[in-house]
């Protein structure tokens, strides 16, 4: 879904824990199990993973390539559909309302809302046209004739990758990252947020908090709805 007309700006989003209030990962794991799809020993590797990277103890791109590791062997097809399944019966009750105001905010600016997450284009797609944004760039799974190779498919979108397509991404289009926002919610998009001119921190994490203090960023802290 590329632009498909010429607007003032660019708003970038993340998505996990940003757009979303959780992540689309844990969720579509989760669902994987139920329906039997993913083994006991892939979960539990899973569960594993996901404990190490909220505890920051590895490398958080290397632990997100080996969560993708289940997907080996499964037919693109029958992922693509378990994605949308996931988005719709789940993933769509954990959009933010606030961002959702962000989004029209924007549009009535003559902003384009670009969704720009480490998640891959099976969970993102269906996310983006639910949303109804602009265009994607997030991260691609390698497949052969039809088959997940369990890998992706070019750069995994995060970190520093992120503030690359970012650049690369304006470069392209023409436009200013220096008028660009880019909402994220995680120390590891620090970099991309460093590239644009708006910065927001949405519901931060310690360090990214930290960093939107010290440099003065947008903070949109969104404290949940007590029950």
């Amino acid at each position: 879904m590329p632009l498909t007309k010429r607007y003032g700006y660019i708003a970038f989003y993340d998505l996990d824990r940003t757009i979303l209030t959780g992540n689309s990962a844990t969720s579509l794991v989760e669902e994987a199990r139920k329906r039997g799809i993913m083994t006991g020993q892939q979960f539990r590797h899973a569960l594993y993973l996901s404990l190490l990277y909220k505890l920051d103890w590895w490398d958080p791109a290397r632990i997100i390539t080996r969560m993708l590791s289940w997907l080996k062997g499964l037919p693109e097809s029958s992922v693509r559909q378990l994605c949308r399944e996931v988005f719709d019966q789940t993933l769509r009750e954990t959009i933010r309302p606030e961002i959702l105001k962000e989004m029209e905010k924007h549009r009535k600016k003559d902003g384009a809302n670009v969704l720009l997450s480490s998640a891959t284009s099976l969970i993102c797609e269906p996310a983006a046209i639910h949303l109804g944004l602009d265009d994607v760039i997030c991260t691609q799974l390698a497949a052969i004739d039809g088959i997940l190779t369990g890998s992706t498919r070019g750069k995994l979108v995060y970190g520093r990758e992120k503030r690359h397509r970012l650049l690369d991404y304006c470069r392209q289009h023409g436009y200013d990252p220096g008028k660009a926002y880019y909402y994220g919610d995680s120390r590891t998009d620090s970099h991309v947020m460093e590239a644009v001119g708006h910065p927001v921190a949405v519901s931060p994490d310690k360090k990214l908090y930290a960093m939107a203090i010290e440099r003065k960023w947008e903070i949109l802290e969104i404290i949940p709805a007590l029950l």
